[in-house]
């Protein structure tokens, strides 16, 4: 097994033990009633970052920068082209073509209120660690869990509903590079 995904195998299993076994005081009354939980997902976040040079590091990867966004400064859609570098040729050729007059995008209203604000959407992107069956060893898939925050100015932080997206990736050249993702 690869080294971090090891290490994230470890943080979700920690995790899920420290759920289950839960916490007890011997005076009867739930100290932590007032923190809200920790998810899972943000205990990865002291795990090492994927590989970039590995197919679901270049997933993890590409996929945070896709859903990192900056309303105040750049159009709804403009992270794809932020993310080029890691960008197969299904999702490239998408991004160089012109786009239709039906197939702009028109700023939703959280975008237009979140530019109005001067926030910024971060995103944390990390892999399930199950692969989509398949033998082809050019063309792989898998889960990427993304959880976005909106972070404003003042330090307020909102989080936004998690997605799931599944990411393939292919090799080309000697390199892994996101093809699709839905």
């Amino acid at each position: 097994m690869k080294p971090a995904i090891q290490v994230v195998m470890l943080v979700v299993s920690v995790a899920m033990l420290a759920t289950a076994c839960g916490g007890s005081s011997s005076s009867g009354s739930n100290q932590d009633a007032g923190q809200s939980p920790t998810s899972t997902t943000r205990l990865l976040e002291n795990a090492p970052a994927p590989d970039p040079t590995t197919p679901d590091g270049v997933a993890v990867a590409a996929l945070g920068a896709i859903y990192t966004w900056y309303p105040a400064t750049e159009n709804q859609g403009a992270s794809l082209a932020r993310a080029r570098k890691w960008l197969g040729p299904t999702l490239i050729r998408t991004l160089d073509a012109p786009p239709s007059v039906t197939e702009t995008p028109r700023p939703t209203v959280q975008w237009a209120d979140w530019g109005k604000a001067n926030a910024h959407v971060e995103a944390f992107a990390f892999a399930s660690g199950e692969k989509a069956p398949g033998s082809d060893a050019n063309r792989q898939q898998y889960k990427i869990g993304i959880e976005q925050t909106v972070v404003y100015p003042d330090g307020k932080r909102a989080p936004l509903p998690p997605t799931t997206v599944v990411a393939t990736v292919v090799h080309v050249n000697g390199s892994w590079l996101l093809d699709e993702f839905r």
